[in-house]
């Protein structure tokens, strides 16, 4: 009796030595396995916390714009740091001969067709040589001390000519080109469009800089298909590059120049008498032909904005400097009043060519960036 009473306490113990061993067994694999799963997740959330700090550096260089339209349209644009960059000539251009010869050499898309494009050709060249003829007869313009670039004599050829009652009705009676009044959204500038420094490109006084004058691949650059291409009208043969003044307009006066190689204007090579064409984009504005607007336009350049507002806040902005304009369209801005502008195709020049250059200077809701970037501007 007392030997089966070992027994069976002999056979409990090693089935509790046993059961424990198991419990030991399962615990161990248990606990195993879940501090695999943690160092797993540990690593997951490494791997995540890397991730969001890279997208959160990349969107860092991301542009944020508060616009408020009303009658004097003004906003608050917060920039985050980005790199950018802007385009201008370094050279002075020399005038064109007595008859210039036109060559459409870029031609935007969508085409015209050959008659109407041969008829505004030789309409841009009458306008080029009546005004060259006018030069030889008048006495030399006094250049404003203002304009740190020489403007193409073929320019000042043409301002005088628009000065001149006479030459101004026989450029304007030359030209066939035909341009619109578009509906804006809020108001326009209160400021003179000659004196306010965002539409006058010339009051922030371009100076010649020591960039390279070639195509720059910016990085982060080249984002938005919908941007203007100016590959669409120019070939890259940039003659030189310059930078412009900052604008305090707490004084209304210029301010230093923008010279950290974020805003540089390049000027262009072209032939004179060609005529100049807006840059392409893939989106219009209005009744699906007209891509930009006219907020400033006088006898030797341009200021467009790619949205149907007044102002450059919101928006691509283009400036053309150095060409010679077409009459029609700048008689078209000074009668423009309350909430139209002059709208533009792409498939109409806004002028010709004075000279071998032109200066042209891009900004994206005001801000001033790199012409030369490759990626945004020439593909």
């Amino acid at each position: 009796m007392e030997e089966n009473m070992e027994e069976n306490e002999e056979l409990n113990e090693q089935e509790t030595r046993t059961g424990i061993r198991w419990l030991w067994l399962v615990g161990g694999c248990a606990l195993s396995f879940t501090t695999l799963c943690s160092v797993v997740l540990l690593l997951l959330l490494l791997l995540s916390t890397s991730v969001n700090a890279y997208l959160a550096w990349i969107l860092s260089g991301y542009q944020v714009s508060v616009y408020q339209p009303g009658p004097a349209s003004t906003a608050a644009v917060v920039t985050a740091p980005t790199t950018v960059l802007v385009v201008v000539p370094n050279r002075t251009p020399t005038p064109p001969p007595p008859s210039p010869t036109v060559t459409a050499t870029h031609t935007p898309a969508p085409p015209t067709t050959d008659s109407t494009l041969e008829a505004q050709v030789a309409t841009l060249a009458a306008v080029a040589t009546q005004a060259a003829e006018i030069e030889a007869s008048s006495t030399p313009a006094v250049t404003p001390e203002v304009i740190a670039p020489e403007i193409p004599q073929a320019a000042e050829a043409g301002s005088e000519a628009a000065t001149g009652s006479e030459g101004s009705a026989e450029s304007a009676a030359a030209s066939t080109n035909r341009y619109d009044l578009i509906p804006i959204e809020g108001g326009r500038e209160s400021r003179p469009p000659a004196e306010h420094a965002d539409l006058n490109l010339k009051l922030r006084d371009p100076q010649p800089a020591d960039f390279e004058a070639t195509l720059v691949d910016i990085s982060g650059s080249g984002i938005d298909p919908e941007a203007p291409s100016l590959a669409a009208v120019f070939e890259p043969d940039f003659v030189g590059t310059y930078v412009v003044h900052d604008w305090d307009w707490g004084c209304n006066c210029k301010g230093s120049l923008m010279d950290d190689g974020s805003a540089v204007v390049v000027g262009i090579k072209t032939n004179p008498g060609e005529p100049i064409f807006i840059p392409q984009n893939e989106r219009d504005i209005y009744e699906g032909k007209y891509h930009a607007v006219v907020l400033y336009a006088s006898e030797d350049q341009v200021t467009m904005q790619y949205a149907r507002a007044g102002s450059v806040v919101n928006g691509y902005t283009v400036h053309y400097l150095g060409l010679q304009t077409d009459p029609n369209l700048v008689t078209l801005f000074q009668e423009s009043e309350g909430s139209e502008l002059p709208g533009l195709t792409l498939d109409t020049p806004v002028g010709v060519a004075a000279g071998d250059e032109i200066i042209v200077a891009m900004r994206d809701n005001g801000t001033f960036l790199d012409t030369r970037s490759k990626r945004d501007w020439w593909e």
